[in-house]
């Protein structure tokens, strides 16, 4: 719980910064949530203690899906081609990303 704790503020703050991007289009959270399920599934194979830490205690407040969903909803109302392309590489890049970090993980046994 404690390395949780630790952990949050960093993740928090690195989404801070990245969130002065989100003018137009939500590139901030969009960077976030993308490189958060990159390094999401490269961490998925370290030890618990640092599991805890960078998975849930940074990562956890890195990326947010609440915040996806509500520029989601925004951008429908003002435009719906941004929204359904914000939507498509969200959904289908962040998985994919999940993957590629947890594959390499595996194949490189780091």
């Amino acid at each position: 719980m404690i390395l949780v704790m630790l952990g949050a503020p960093i993740g928090a703050y690195l989404r801070l910064l990245l969130s002065k991007y989100n003018d137009v289009y939500p590139t901030g959270t969009l960077i976030a949530n993308l490189l958060g399920s990159l390094l999401l599934g490269l961490c998925a194979a370290l030890s618990d203690g640092w599991s805890l830490w960078i998975c849930i205690g940074i990562l956890g407040s890195f990326t947010t899906f609440s915040t996806l969903n509500l520029e989601l909803v925004t951008l429908w109302q003002s435009n719906k081609r941004k929204c359904l392309n914000y939507a498509l590489t969200s959904y289908i890049f962040g998985p994919l990303l999940f993957a590629v970090g947890y594959l390499l993980m595996h194949i490189t046994k780091l």
